[in-house]
């Protein structure tokens, strides 16, 4: 049984303040799961909309200056004085749209502070701890997809060619008696190789001892689920045994 495991790794880099789940405990996407101390983003907000509110009056007065300017005469101010003045205005208008750019940065890193699920899933071996540091972009707690369970079966190469995609599948647990209904979704396209690995100048590594009785590769079979019993508790790493119902029978 395998399932997708989506690794959640924070946006922002800190010390984790708050954890919000418990190990195995059931979420859902949008859920928070823990928080990173978000004073430092606080200041930054507070400095980003301090500037932002500092280049807006500097924006309002130098736009004041070359509207008082343009309507004085040539013979007041020169042409080139103005065009100095209406210059200085819109590099000041530049300015302020970059201050806001930074506020928004800003506001966007404080709400990363507090992370959340992508999926709906279980935690699964939670090791964060409350004042652990985490990093922007490393791993910091995964969860199991609720919703991408499925099963691979490693059948025999002699029997590969019978089976086809869509064939029906009746998959049993180890430890269940009821039966999971399922369909062939794949059939894997490659596998590894012993004799073919190269060696450390790209020769062929070739054993020396090789029978002539060949035993049959194993060919991976990917089968969605189809049909899952609510009393089953599907768990990634559980071993089920595959029927697949074949035109062949």
């Amino acid at each position: 049984v395998q399932a997708d495991m989506s690794f959640v790794s924070p946006k922002i880099s800190g010390y984790i303040d708050k954890v919000l789940v418990s190990e195995n405990q059931k979420v859902k996407a949008g859920d928070p799961l823990f928080v990173i101390d978000n004073g430092d983003y606080k200041i930054a907000v507070d400095l980003a909309q301090a500037k932002v509110d500092q280049a807006s009056a500097d924006l309002e007065n130098k736009k004041i200056l070359a509207a008082r300017r343009l309507q004085l005469s040539t013979l007041a101010v020169s042409r080139e004085e103005q065009g100095t003045f209406v210059t200085s205005a819109k590099i000041a208008e530049a300015a302020l749209q970059q201050d806001r750019a930074d506020l928004d940065r800003a506001l966007t890193n404080l709400q990363r502070t507090e992370i959340r699920s992508p999926v709906n899933g279980w935690v699964t071996n939670l090791q964060t701890r409350v004042g652990d540091y985490a990093d922007k972009g490393q791993r910091s707690l995964s969860i199991v997809d609720a919703g991408s369970f499925w099963i691979d079966g490693y059948f025999e190469e002699t029997q590969v060619g019978q089976i086809k995609v869509g064939d029906p599948v009746k998959a049993k647990l180890m430890g269940y008696d009821e039966v999971i209904g399922g369909h062939v979704e794949s059939v894997a396209h490659g596998i590894n190789i012993n004799n073919a690995q190269p060696d450390s100048v790209g020769l062929a590594q070739v054993d020396p001892i090789f029978t002539w009785v060949r035993l049959a590769q194993r060919v991976p079979v990917r089968v969605a689920l189809d049909q899952v019993p609510a009393d089953i508790r599907l768990v990634a790493g559980m071993t089920a045994t595959l029927q697949v119902e074949t035109l062949a029978g």
